[in-house]
C-alpha cells in the first residue's frame, strides 16, 4: 500500500443500512437472540440506496441470517481458517475476528470486509510496517494520514496492536463508504490510495467470498 489514505477526509454523511444490518451480529457477542442479519456479503455487493430517505427495515434485502447460537461457532471457524491459511497464533486470530465484529457493529461497516481487508494489506501481521510508506499494522493504516483517528487511542505505537489498528481501519473504510455512497469498489479505492484498485478490489472480494463460505459450513 504505497500511498493509502492520501486521499483527504471524506465528509461525514448518514450510516449506511446494508453495513448496520451487518454490524448488529456483533451485539450477539453480548446477548442472546433468537436470529440476527449478518449481511455477510460475498463477491458482490449491495447497492446502496438513496439519503435521502432512509428505507424501512421491510423494504431491505433479504439476507443470510445466521442464529445467535451459530456465531460463536462462526468466530471459531473463522479463527481457525485465518490461522491455519497466514500461519498466525490463533490466539491472535481470535483477537483479530472479535476486534473485526467489535469495530463492524460500532462503525457500522460489515465484519467480512473488515476481515477481507485486513487479509489483503497485511496478511494478518499485526506488526508489518511498510518500509517505505509507513502503512502499519494489521489494516495497514498510515499514521501521518490519521492522526485525528489514532491520537485517541494511544498514539503511532497503538497501530501495531489489534484492536486499535483494526479499530481505526474500520473507521477510515466508515468515512470511505458514506463519502462514496456506500458503493464498496470505490471506497476501497480510496483507502488503497494508488493505482491498482481493479485488482485489489478483487482480491478483497475474493477473500471476503472464501471468508463466508466457511461461515456457511459452521
Amino acid at each position: 500500500m504505497s500511498n493509502i489514505h492520501r486521499m483527504g477526509q471524506p465528509r461525514v454523511v448518514a450510516r449506511r443500512w446494508p453495513w448496520m444490518m451487518s454490524g448488529a451480529l456483533g451485539l450477539a457477542l453480548f446477548s442472546h437472540t433468537a436470529s440476527l442479519p449478518s449481511g455477510f456479503l460475498a463477491a458482490q455487493h449491495l447497492a446502496a440506496p438513496s439519503r435521502q430517505a432512509p428505507l424501512a427495515a421491510a423494504e431491505a434485502p433479504t439476507l443470510c441470517r445466521i442464529p445467535a447460537q451459530a456465531l460463536a461457532p462462526a468466530l471459531q471457524a473463522l479463527s481457525k481458517d485465518i490461522a491455519r491459511r497466514f500461519h498466525v497464533a490463533e490466539s491472535a486470530a481470535v483477537g483479530i475476528t472479535h476486534a473485526a465484529f467489535t469495530a463492524g457493529r460500532i462503525r457500522g461497516v460489515d465484519p467480512m470486509l473488515v476481515l477481507a481487508v485486513a487479509a489483503v494489506e497485511s496478511k494478518f501481521k499485526s506488526r508489518a510496517v511498510n518500509p517505505v510508506t509507513g502503512a502499519t499494522g494489521l489494516m495497514q493504516v498510515m499514521p501521518q494520514w490519521h492522526q485525528d483517528k489514532i491520537l485517541k487511542l494511544g498514539g503511532d505505537p497503538a497501530m501495531l496492536l489489534i484492536e486499535p489498528n483494526i479499530t481505526v481501519g474500520t473507521a477510515i473504510l466508515a468515512d470511505y463508504l458514506d463519502a462514496e455512497d456506500g458503493n464498496v469498489e470505490q471506497a476501497l479505492a480510496r483507502y488503497l490510495g494508488t493505482a491498482g484498485g481493479i485488482h485489489y478490489t478483487k482480491r478483497v472480494q475474493n477473500e471476503m467470498q472464501h471468508l463466508t463460505k466457511v461461515v456457511s459450513r459452521t
